[in-house]
């Protein structure tokens, strides 16, 4: 009986000792932990000191709507057809698919250039990529997965053609013009040999600035195997990983949420990229196993067993008496998320469906003062939400 219990206790303190090294080592050793919690219940999944606040690993087709978007910078181009990314999830990856048939997306402003491109978000005018573009047409505004901080990751296999790219970009989601910074985790392409090159771009942000840096990945394979990109985006820039290795950093204090985008490219005549490969056989295709986000739990916060959202940041709107502009019943700029904040210490940035101005709240903002309207949250599972609504105070300076 003695000898029983020694074993027993024995096991429990290699258990707890297993516990607490898990918890304090790389978050590398702990990807197998992550599917034990299902966001949708409200039962949190931890990947060592941060929260999985994110998951797609690519099992079904089409891809949720509520999630992705199909039509790349929609509004951009004459012909929205031609931005409709042409692919398909099979064996658990997103093929994004470059063919015969696949035109230019847009021939006006971007030359021969192809792609298929999906996207978390999409709104008219987003990402204005080289001066003189004009809309074409307008578009709702979608934000099916937005994010301000936290760990990102995919893991992902490249084309292996010259005249090819693939590239995994982030955005400002742009309520207001200066949220217009361009970040780019990877452009890789065989024409810039076995490197890892990315970029962050300042736009009409002016408190970033331009910063580049390449990455040579050894005898890793970026065409014919799989590999782990991975970066986390603090309030003080962004540090970036390749198979868990530091690569580069970029210094970058950005003060809004943004959205991801992962593209396929072809570029056939003076493409930036470098010579095109005629005789490379179709399809062309980038393939992604997965995306995933955590945010960190705060240092003086636990983990938890079951999530709640206990608090949000109420969103605030200043505008000048008689300076603003009303389309579709809502003002031009008003913020699109609000912040919510989780009994463990995260956050996450979550889309708002706000309400339609009334006739009473239009002639409020012609006087000095505040007002309130409310919006409905979307994305997070009722069960967690428990019918919290967004708020959004206007001030009328």
């Amino acid at each position: 009986m003695k000898k029983h219990i020694k074993i027993i206790i024995i096991a429990l303190l290699a258990f707890a000792a297993l516990f607490f090294w898990l918890r304090q080592s790389d978050p590398a050793f702990l990807r197998g932990w992550q599917a034990n919690g299902d966001e949708t219940e409200a039962i949190p999944a931890y990947n060592g000191d941060y929260r999985l606040i994110f998951e797609e690993n690519f099992d079904e087709e089409p891809l949720n709507p509520a999630v992705w978007n199909d039509q790349y910078l929609a509004s951009w181009t004459p012909t929205p057809e031609t931005a409709e990314a042409v692919y398909e999830v099979a064996d658990g990856n997103l093929n994004l698919i470059i063919d015969e048939e696949t035109q230019p997306w847009n021939p006006l402003f971007d030359g021969t250039v192809r792609t298929s491109s999906v996207m978390t978000g999409n709104r008219t005018g987003l990402h204005e990529f080289k001066p003189g573009l004009s809309v074409q047409n307008e578009i709702p505004t979608f934000m099916g997965f937005i994010s301000q901080y936290g760990v990102f990751e995919i893991r992902a296999k490249m084309m292996n053609s010259l005249g090819n790219m693939c590239a995994w970009w982030f955005v400002g989601i742009q309520d207001t013009p200066e949220q217009d910074i361009e970040l780019d985790v990877f452009e890789n392409s065989l024409n810039f040999g076995n490197a890892i090159t990315a970029s962050l771009y300042a736009h009409r942000d002016p408190n970033a600035v331009e910063q580049h840096f390449v990455f040579d990945v050894g005898d890793a394979d970026l065409s014919n195997e799989f590999h782990i990109y991975t970066f986390e985006w603090t309030p003080e820039g962004f540090v970036f990983y390749f198979d868990d290795e530091l690569i580069g950093t970029f210094q970058a204090e950005v003060a809004y949420p943004m959205l991801s985008i992962l593209s396929a490219y072809e570029g056939q005549e003076n493409w930036w990229v470098g010579p095109f490969d005629p005789a490379a056989p179709y399809p062309k295709v980038f393939q992604i196993d997965y995306m995933k986000v955590w945010k960190k739990v705060p240092e003086d916060q636990e983990q938890v067993a079951t999530l709640k959202v206990v608090s949000q940041d109420e969103a605030v709107f200043r505008l000048q008496k008689g300076g603003y502009t009303i389309t579709d019943g809502r003002i031009d700029g008003m913020p699109s998320y609000v912040t919510l904040r989780y009994n463990d210490g995260t956050d996450t940035q979550q889309w708002v469906q706000w309400e339609k101005l009334g006739p009473l709240q239009t002639a409020q903002l012609k006087l000095f003062g505040h007002s309130w309207i409310k919006g409905e949250i979307i994305g997070v599972p009722a069960s967690i939400l428990q019918a919290r609504a967004a708020t959004l105070q206007i001030v009328v300076d």
